[in-house]
């Protein structure tokens, strides 16, 4: 398996684009205290904002790992897909992959779906269409309907119990020899000091509570081996956040930082419960030991193909 630490790169811009208003679906979202809109699905744990805010972070998010990757695909999924492939992006967020690979490859049909609706509504390439789906409700779609289905960063979307059967249904919606590409997060490190411990054990903690697994990335490669798929390639990039010189990382630590502000609500009480204003203070004074001493997150890809026969 490589461990790959890349060189200074400058995300891309996104694309303008109309999107959706987070939250038009009615009495599927809910507004917090300080404004930001949320799911208000039963079914899912899903747990971070789907509003203008969440549009941004997601594309910024989506450039640097696009950065940190070389391209939006593996080379083993370049190789093997099909000049006119039927192409599936579940939990495509604001849109932004879709919309990317839609532009560079135009003989492809790529449709994006999410829980929310910040995928951009009017103005976008010809072969993206975009569906409003719980995929944890099953795939709309018949057996056999796409060459490749792309899921990335969906660590706190699914509870434990719930990968399996998403990925079943990854499966039954591929063609025979069709490609998936799975790639999720991992930030479990505590020890690099007292206040990156603090502030990580807390959200573990969060997320021990909604069921949810923080070291998915780590078992991608045997979730995909045990639901019938060939793997073809695998890959874990380190993210060092001690190099504030890297425009890949310096981006991916303002997301991150932006995600934890999203998340105080849940957070707060964890941390400063006797006095919840504290947490702006406590989350910078994190973000500033990230930078210090060096904390690091890890980026797991997998790439794999269904047999031909089954």
């Amino acid at each position: 398996m490589s461990e790959i630490v890349h060189p200074t790169t400058n995300p891309s811009p996104m694309p303008s684009a109309t999107h959706s208003s987070g939250g038009s679906s009615g009495a599927n979202w809910k507004m917090s205290a300080d404004g930001r809109i949320y799911h208000n699905v039963e079914s899912s744990a899903y747990i971070l904002p789907q509003d203008e805010e969440e549009q941004d972070r997601l594309n910024s998010q989506h450039f640097a790992a696009k950065a940190l990757s070389n391209g939006n695909m593996l080379a083993s999924v370049v190789e093997a897909l099909p000049q006119e492939a039927k192409i599936l992006d579940i939990g495509c967020g604001s849109g932004s992959w879709v919309m990317d690979v839609a532009i560079d490859n135009p003989c492809t049909h790529i449709t994006g779906i999410d829980i929310a609706d910040i995928f951009p509504a009017i103005i976008r390439p010809k072969n993206a269409d975009f569906k409003l789906v719980n995929v944890l409700d099953g795939l709309p779609f018949p057996d056999a309907t796409f060459d490749f289905v792309h899921m990335r960063l969906l660590i706190v979307a699914f509870r434990i119990n719930e990968w399996d059967k998403v990925i079943d249904e990854i499966y039954r919606v591929l063609k025979p020899g069709g490609l998936i590409q799975l790639v999720e997060s991992q930030y479990t490190d505590t020890e690099q000091s007292p206040k990156i411990h603090r502030f990580v054990s807390a959200l573990l903690s969060l997320m021990a509570d909604k069921h949810q697994d923080p070291l998915i990335g780590s078992k991608l490669e045997g979730k995909v081996i045990a639901h019938g798929f060939e793997l073809m390639q695998k890959e874990r990039i380190r993210i060092p956040f001690s190099n504030p010189q890297n425009a890949v990382y310096a981006e991916l630590l303002w997301g991150w930082g932006n995600a934890m502000k999203a998340l105080k609500q849940a957070l707060a009480p964890r941390l400063c419960p006797d006095n919840e204003s504290d947490y702006d203070q406590i989350l910078n004074e994190y973000l500033k030991d990230c930078a210090d001493f060096g904390w690091v997150v890890y980026i797991w890809s997998v790439a794999g193909r269904k047999p031909l026969t089954v």
